[in-house]
């Protein structure tokens, strides 16, 4: 405690020479814009990942049975009631799904073609999608399928109009190499609806009945995936090692994240990699605590003589001149952390800087932010770590040059 009383009254005492003061505090501001940076911009990737896992997690299921090899396994041997019946669990689907060639007004796209039943979209949410149209499965007694935006402005798909989608799937179990186009099984859908999840699955997915797509696939009980909805998020992890103990290893058992794992491996990096970036700016902008402390260290020569006389030894005296560091970087972290605090609850209740120009069609218009206590735990203690180091450079070397004085 004396080496910090004794540096905080050197560093705000009166000095010979101005210039000292001066580069003080621009070190102490170099220090405060690194700092505000760093919370700035991670808290904008806690933004963004929170809405690209909101977007996500309106389509994935909580949790994803798939089997680890093969495409589709039979119903009858499934232990679908016993899934049922765990704790927590809200809803057990049956899913039939597979990449299909769709026909839409002499248009053509690949698409996966999900069938689910009647209620799936209750039980998942789906239906708060729709974006026009209604989340319907059959239409007037016909199958009828509900597609992503994407892919119905690609096929200027008309809602209201009399064009059906025409879907092609190949054969499983005969093929007439003769005649190609014998080889796939069609059927046709009915445009029921459009979806929007502002993920890349809105060109990629059309929602149809299970009947029609086991049907168009030959398919008798099998189903490809099993998706399950629980009632509490925070159980997941647990209901999701009960539900792995039930179906047994020949089953890949997958939670949202777990569906998604290389965009959010990718976004983690990308987080890193700027987090260490501007690191590195900050740590130059410590940097400057080398040169400060240098020229305090010369201006209070007489006092460092003073406290020798009075019996302060070295240990001390290096302690209070690298306190004096240690308080130039604290200061102006704690003011930076603050203003970084500041500008992102200024952003998240008012939403001042746009996103892009405004006529970008994107899920918001603003940076979204989202301010996390553990961004601030770990740009506080690289700080700490990087003034520490840095003030004990000049403090060696100062200690090395003038020993007989100290």
């Amino acid at each position: 405690m004396t080496a910090l009383f004794i540096a905080w009254r050197h560093l705000f005492s009166k000095k010979k020479h101005s210039i000292v003061n001066i580069i003080s505090i621009i070190s102490a501001v170099g220090v405060l814009s690194g700092t505000a940076a760093l919370i700035i911009v991670l808290s904008v990737f806690n933004g963004m990942e929170n809405l690209v896992v909101n977007s996500f997690n309106s389509f994935n299921p909580d949790l994803k049975i798939t089997l680890k090899e093969g495409k589709s396994f039979a119903m009858d041997s499934f232990p679908l009631e016993k899934l049922r019946k765990i704790d927590g669990v809200k809803a057990v689907e049956e899913v039939v799904s597979d990449l299909v060639l769709i026909e839409y007004q002499n248009k053509q796209h690949l698409i996966e073609l999900k069938g689910v039943s009647k209620t799936y979209a209750q039980n998942s949410g789906f239906d708060t999608l729709i974006i026009d149209g209604d989340f319907a499965l059959q239409q007037n007694g016909c199958e009828a399928g509900v597609m992503g935006e994407i892919a119905a402005g690609m096929l200027q798909v008309n809602l209201n109009g009399a064009d059906l989608y025409k879907v092609y799937y190949p054969k499983r179990l005969r093929k007439n190499l003769g005649d190609p186009m014998k080889s796939f099984n069609t059927n046709y859908l009915t445009p029921s609806g459009v979806f929007s999840s502002f993920t890349d699955y809105d060109s990629k997915f059309l929602i149809c009945s299970i009947n029609f797509s086991r049907t168009l696939m030959s398919y008798e009980d099998e189903a490809t995936s099993v998706e399950i909805y629980v009632k509490n998020a925070k159980k997941t992890n647990h209901i999701q090692e009960e539900v792995q103990n039930i179906v047994g290893d020949k089953f890949l058992v997958q939670n949202r994240f777990q569906q998604e794992e290389m965009l959010f491996k990718t976004m983690h990096t990308e987080k890193l990699m700027i987090f260490v970036i501007l690191a590195f700016i900050l740590l130059i902008a410590i940097f400057n605590i080398i040169g400060t402390l240098a020229m305090i260290i010369i201006e209070k020569q007489e006092d460092t003589q003073v406290l020798n006389y009075l019996g302060a030894d070295k240990s001390l005296i290096r302690r209070i001149f690298m306190m004096e560091g240690m308080i130039i970087s604290f200061v102006g972290g704690l003011v930076g952390m603050i203003l970084g605090f500041v500008v992102c609850m200024i952003q998240q209740a008012f939403h001042v800087i746009p996103l892009g120009d405004g006529t970008s069609n994107y899920i918001v218009d603003y940076y979204p932010v989202k301010i996390e206590g553990i961004d601030f735990l770990i740009v506080f203690a690289t700080i700490f770590i990087i003034s520490l180091i840095i003030s004990a450079i000049p403090i060696q070397q100062i200690n090395h040059k003038k020993t007989n004085q100290l």
